[in-house]
């Protein structure tokens, strides 16, 4: 997450802002009733009913002004705080005689004027707002003390809250004004950090491609006897040239997420089949349906990398069979392919050789699953693919056509 769009961030922090403010407004009007109860029990005397009545319709005003939060709610909410101010510094100045508790009492009343004040449209308005509702609440107590006579009080705890709201505003103003520069360059780095990451996936799946098709099909030709090419692999090598020169593997975003079951299953034995017309005795157990259940792309890669798999048992292993086993354990599907070949050590294969990790390893890891070897000269070779159901594959272009990956 690289945070709130640009052009909307002012508008965002300000509405922020102004919620905030108003749950503070409203424990301001809750703290001044709970005062004014607390020094009525230390005081039996004095009369605060009226004191307590004065907030409810501020506090009502409050609740209109989130509602609409217009600047037609808020100049109401300044005019009935106004007066609902006056009203409640009218009742403390009869009533309570110590000066500190008035002051107290009076900013209490005060605060809701600078906290709610405003429809919240930008920082620079929040303040003026605020600064336009202490001073009603300070011209309204200051009425009221005028009525009543006696000295006037200093609102400290308001001129506070006022200082606050100002420093607060400049404080967002100006990190809003810094993420405006700073964020165009995440973003940027980001859309470069994709664009890097789905060109690599393209790069990767193009080289397996590659090895795929053309590698194994040049493998192919040379080892074949002299005179005309084997109709079989002719098939294959004009299939494979239509699909490359198509560009049928970019087109994975235009594929059905889930392949059709009947398409899953026929492309597995026509893979099967291939190989079989190529010499290699193919021992198919399991249940081949599982297939159906992986979304195209995961379906297309496990079936490419099982028939680089019987590639590498045609090429490298020195045996004539295979046994493809496909297992659905209710999360994932798993293919294993095993052959009694001379087998190998992984750790000593040269890093140019591509079959096993560009065209197995890598192209299941691109669609969220995971490859064992279980390998060693002499005791062949067993190759267990697991792709989980539904796994996320990302953007990577993966081939549809999976002729291509038989040889």
């Amino acid at each position: 997450m690289l945070g709130i769009p640009t052009h909307l961030a002012p508008r965002v922090n300000a509405w922020s802002t102004v919620r905030a403010f108003h749950a503070a407004a409203i424990g301001s009007l809750a703290a001044a009733a709970v005062a004014l109860l607390l020094y009525r029990l230390a005081e039996p005397d004095i009369r605060v009913v009226g004191a307590v009545l004065a907030l409810v319709p501020m506090l009502g005003m409050i609740a209109v002004h989130v509602q609409f939060g217009t600047w037609r709610s808020a100049v109401a909410f300044l005019v009935v705080g106004g007066v609902c101010s006056w009203w409640f510094a009218v009742v403390v100045q009869r009533e309570v005689p110590a000066g500190w508790v008035a002051s107290y009492l009076l900013s209490l009343a005060v605060i809701p004027l600078v906290l709610v004040g405003g429809a919240g449209a930008v920082a620079g308005r929040v303040a003026l707002w605020s600064i336009a509702g202490f001073l009603v609440g300070r011209a309204a107590t200051s009425l009221a003390i005028a009525q009543e006579g006696g000295p006037s009080h200093p609102l400290a705890l308001a001129w506070v809250t006022l200082g606050f709201v100002i420093a607060l505003v400049l404080f967002t103003s100006r990190n809003t004004a810094r993420s405006e520069r700073v964020q165009p360059e995440l973003l940027r780095s980001a859309r470069e950090e994709h664009v890097s990451a789905y060109r690599a996936g393209v790069e990767a799946e193009a080289a397996a491609i590659l090895h795929d098709t053309v590698l194994n099909h040049l493998g192919a030709i040379a080892l074949a006897p002299d005179g005309p090419m084997d109709p079989q692999l002719a098939r294959t090598v004009e299939a494979d040239v239509a699909m490359l020169t198509g560009r049928q593997w970019l087109a994975a975003a235009e594929q059905p997420a889930r392949p059709d079951p009947g398409a899953a299953v026929h492309a597995f034995e026509r893979m099967v089949a291939d190989h079989r017309a190529g010499g290699l005795d193919v021992v198919v157990t399991g249940d081949p349906g599982a297939l159906t259940r992986l979304d195209q792309p995961a379906m297309t890669a496990i079936l490419r990398a099982v028939g680089q798999c019987l590639a590498n048992v045609q090429k490298h292993a020195g045996t004539d069979s295979a046994e493809v086993s496909v297992f659905d354990d209710g999360t994932s599907c798993t293919v294993m392919v095993v052959d009694d070949g001379r087998g190998f050590d992984e750790t000593e294969t040269s890093p140019d050789r591509m079959g096993l990790r560009g065209s197995v390893r890598d192209r299941i890891g691109r669609v969220g699953g995971d490859v064992q070897v279980w390998s060693s000269p002499g005791s062949g070779t067993s190759v267990m693919m697991s792709v989980p159901y539904g796994a996320v594959t990302g953007t990577t272009p993966v081939a549809t056509d999976t002729s291509g990956a038989n040889r």
